[in-house]
C-alpha cells in the first residue's frame, strides 16, 4: 500500500489501484480486507458496530468474472477462468453452471476444484427426469433448504418436501408438512418421537 492507494500485484503486476484508507489484515480467495485502524484510534468509544470498520475489497479476476457472468455466454466466462485459474472462480462457474442447468460446465468447474460430492452431484442431477427437481436438488448443495423446500411444494410434492426434512433430521418441519397433508399417521408418530428424543438428548 501507498497512502489512501492499495495495489494488489498480479506476475508482479500491479493492477489498478483502489482508494484505501484501512491497513490490510487479510487476502484470501482473492479478496483483500483492510482495517480502518485511524478512525477506530480517533474515537474507539463511538464505534457501535465493529465490522463497519473492515473493508473488503475484491481482485480484479473476481470482480471480472462476477461481471461476465451477468453481461456475456458461461462459456466465454469459462475461456476466461480457464487463463486465470483459481479456486475461488471456480466457485463462482459453479454456481453460474448449476443455476442454468449446465451439468457439463457445472462438472468441468467441480473436476478443476477437485470437489467429487459436486461431481457425484451431477451424477445424481443426470438421472432425475424433471429440471424443477434439479433445481431442488442443486438447493440442497448449496444449504438452501426452505427453498428446496418451497419447489417441491410448488409442484404439489409435499412427499418429497418431507422426504428432505426426514434427511435433515428436521422433525418439527417433519410434523409441519405432515399436518398440510403430507405422510401419514404412522410417520406422524415417528416424527414426535424423534422429536421427543432430539429434545431429550438437548
Amino acid at each position: 500500500m501507498e497512502k489512501n492507494r492499495l495495489f494488489v500485484l498480479r506476475d508482479f503486476e500491479p493492477e489498478e489501484p483502489v482508494l484505501s484508507a484501512g491497513y490490510l489484515c487479510d487476502f484470501t480467495d482473492l479478496e483483500v480486507k483492510s482495517v480502518l485502524l485511524d478512525d477506530i484510534l480517533k474515537d474507539p468509544e463511538e464505534i457501535k458496530n465493529i465490522s463497519e470498520m473492515f473493508v473488503t475489497f475484491e481482485q480484479k479476476s473476481l470482480r471480472d468474472t462476477r461481471d461476465m457472468l451477468t453481461t456475456v455466454s458461461l462459456k466465454d466466462a469459462v475461456d476466461f477462468v480457464e487463463k486465470n485459474p483459481h479456486r475461488r472462480l471456480w466457485k463462482l462457474i459453479t454456481e453460474a453452471a448449476l443455476d442454468k442447468l449446465n451439468l457439463s460446465f457445472a462438472e468441468r468447474a467441480f473436476v478443476k476444484n477437485e470437489d467429487y460430492l459436486g461431481v457425484q452431484l451431477i451424477q445424481k442431477l443426470g438421472n432425475m427426469d424433471e429440471k424443477v427437481k434439479q433445481k431442488a436438488e442443486i438447493c440442497c448443495f448449496f444449504k438452501r433448504y426452505d427453498e428446496a423446500e418451497q419447489i417441491y411444494k410448488d409442484i404439489d410434492r409435499k412427499d418429497l418436501a418431507m422426504d428432505l426434512r426426514m434427511r435433515l433430521g428436521d422433525w418439527a418441519k417433519v410434523i409441519a408438512l405432515i399436518e398440510q397433508g403430507a405422510g401419514n399417521d404412522q410417520m406422524l408418530n415417528r416424527a414426535y418421537k424423534n422429536l421427543g428424543d432430539y429434545s431429550a438428548e438437548r
